[in-house]
């Protein structure tokens, strides 16, 4: 077993512009770093192998996805602890010791992650419950139309905690909660290997509330823990009209294996999402803005194609409408 108190595992893809900010803290918590590179196109990997010397680096000659360079990063992990590191995101040695302390100390736990705040100081709200019909609904038709705090008045219980942990509004306390983004995530690498690493199901998105429903369905808590902090730039390498598409199809598939009930209502929301945005691209293709609606209209387009052909998937597939957590004492 290793000395190191973690393994870092960072996925890159055109991550030059904040990779080094990234691996230089990992470096002063002291913990072994594995970076899995996606067919990046600029100076990333020649950045890392330049001025990281000791940094274990994969480079994969294509894209397989976040969830594969994951798996890819932990083969033979021989901490008791993984992290699981977005290239923008920076995590304070602090950060570090109180996340990998939680697991060591509270064996309920089998995943943890920290308030995340963006470079400008807000906090993210990170902390989520399982997504259902209504939180579609909410975050693809109301989203930036709808005040925070309007959104928040008409939530279930489940989603005003999530949000009050994350806002500070909340006891102080770590919290369990339903899921976690991925952006920075302390687990288990027990948990992980009885899990069988993130589902390569998922190409992008969706990967961290998969990974914190199996933890929960095995009896291992997740848990928010506000009293540290990391810094997430967010979307740092993201090309909306690749990524967009993405997000949908992982959304499909999450809703195909775990809510089939609400599935095709989901779908259909869909496809009115993405004609609505098809429809707004066109309208400002008349504008000064003609390059971003052109791009905005054919993801759009892509989003409609994918939610048409999505199916739930033949009968028997893992699913299971009731998705509430077991509580965590």
């Amino acid at each position: 077993m290793s000395t190191s108190p973690a393994t870092a595992v960072v996925v890159t893809y055109n991550s030059e512009d904040h990779i080094t900010e990234c691996l230089a803290a990992l470096a002063r918590a002291d913990v072994l770093v594995r970076m899995v590179d996606n067919a990046s196109t600029d100076r990333t990997v020649a950045l890392v192998t330049e001025r990281f010397p000791k940094v274990d680096v994969v480079v994969n000659p294509v894209n397989l996805g976040f969830a594969a360079a994951v798996n890819q990063g932990l083969s033979g992990i021989d901490t008791d602890v993984v992290l699981l590191v977005n290239p923008d995101c920076v995590l304070p040695p602090a950060t570090v010791r109180e996340l990998v302390r939680t697991l060591r100390t509270r064996p309920e736990v089998g995943v943890a992650g920290p308030r995340l705040r963006d470079p400008a100081g807000r906090v993210a709200v990170s902390a989520h419950p399982f997504e259902s019909l209504g939180s579609v609904l909410a975050s693809r038709f109301g989203g930036a139309l709808l005040p925070v705090a309007l959104r928040r008045a008409f939530s279930g219980a489940d989603r005003r905690r999530a949000y009050d942990a994350c806002t500070g509004t909340g006891t102080g306390e770590s919290v369990a909660v339903d899921w976690l983004s991925g952006a920075c995530l302390a687990i288990r690498t027990r948990l992980l290997t009885e899990i069988g690493g993130l589902d390569e199901g998922y190409f992008m998105y969706y990967e961290d509330e998969e990974l914190c429903l199996q933890a929960w369905r095995r009896g291992s808590a997740v848990v928010y823990v506000p009293t540290v902090e990391a810094v997430h730039v967010g979307g740092a390498s993201s090309d909306p009209e690749v990524t967009w598409p993405h997000l949908y199809r992982s959304m499909l598939r999450f809703f195909a294996r775990h809510r089939r009930g609400t599935f095709h209502l989901v779908r259909l929301a869909v496809v009115l999402r993405a004609l609505i945005g098809v429809v707004l691209a066109g309208m400002r293709r008349v504008g000064r803005s003609r390059e971003r609606a052109g791009w905005r209209g054919r993801a759009w387009l892509e989003v409609c194609r994918i939610a048409v052909a999505s199916t739930p998937g033949p009968a028997g597939q893992e699913h299971r409408k009731d998705l509430r957590r077991p509580q965590c004492t």
